[in-house]
């Protein structure tokens, strides 16, 4: 859907749905800056003299605007309801679109009750990581060795609050949601809502935990995408920069500066979701007890 604006000589076109910052620039440039889309008509023209007109695509769309210029509907009350839309999955997405055309609805209510019941509820799973701690000492010098003594993740829970605060500051820029770095089957791009890496401690040692919301279960084959993008992750990307960051540590036990990592080579890497990372630890408890 695009609404097309014009005031005096000047036109400007929003494609539907439109954040915030396009709905302000198109404002601006129309000469208004005390005004906001909720205060527009779809259909007419408003006190400032704004022409507000709908330019509808399919008949699905033509249903829509008919409705708001009936119902008198305000473009920013339009423009949410396109919002919520385009948060579907693209497959709900045609659902909604296809019931709204092949049966007219009588209210705009009616058209977000449409997206409310095809909205599909989020469900969250954590995946779990080893974690590596290379600690590196200063000698009497103060100069710090080039060989570090490596940890595990028992180290690493030690230093649990001074670890997580530096993967906030790390993330301080970027933001800690990864969701829109992944990369791979599109139907895990359309089901992944959100991805946050953090830390869990478990048997007391700490491990890399990454929340994951995603609209429905993932099959088996997408969460296994999804563990190969996590493990990418660790590696080359988020985890290898993160690793290179240095946090100071003194204790009564150790002194110096360590750098974490969410990778290692070795055979006994793992990404668990939370089912499995439950059987590993029970395996290593009845192991240790045997």
């Amino acid at each position: 859907m695009i609404a097309n604006l014009t005031r005096g000589a000047k036109t400007a076109s929003l494609h539907l749905p439109a954040d915030r910052f396009q709905i302000a620039g198109v404002l601006s440039y129309l000469g208004v800056d005390r005004l906001d889309d909720y205060e527009l008509p779809c259909e007419g023209q408003d006190s400032s003299g704004i022409m507000v007109s709908l330019e509808p695509t399919g008949i699905a769309e033509r249903n829509i605007a008919e409705l708001c210029r009936n119902e008198k509907i305000s473009l920013g009350r339009l423009n949410s309801g396109f919002r919520s839309l385009f948060k579907l999955p693209y497959e709900q997405q045609l659902g909604v679109m296809d019931r709204i055309a092949s049966q007219k609805p009588e209210h705009f209510d009616d058209f977000r009750k449409a997206i409310d019941a095809a909205t599909v509820p989020s469900v969250s799973q954590e995946y779990y990581f080893p974690l590596t701690v290379n600690l590196y000492t200063a000698n009497r010098w103060g100069d710090y060795d080039d060989d570090p003594e490596e940890y595990d993740g028992r180290f690493a829970a030690r230093y649990e609050d001074k670890i997580r605060q530096a993967l906030l500051v790390y993330n301080r820029d970027d933001g800690e949601d990864m969701a829109a770095y992944f990369h791979g089957n599109n139907t895990v791009v359309a089901k992944l809502r959100s991805a946050t890496w953090d830390f869990k401690r478990r048997g007391g040692e700490l491990y890399g935990c990454v929340t994951v919301e995603t609209a429905g279960q993932l099959t088996a084959e997408q969460e296994a995408d999804l563990k190969d993008w996590i493990t990418g992750q660790n590696s080359d990307g988020l985890g290898e920069g993160f690793e290179q960051q240095e946090i100071n540590i003194d204790s009564y036990s150790s002194s110096g500066r360590i750098c974490v990592s969410f990778w290692h080579s070795g055979d006994d890497y793992f990404v668990d979701n939370e089912d499995e990372f439950a059987e590993r630890l029970e395996q290593g408890f009845n192991l240790g007890g045997m």
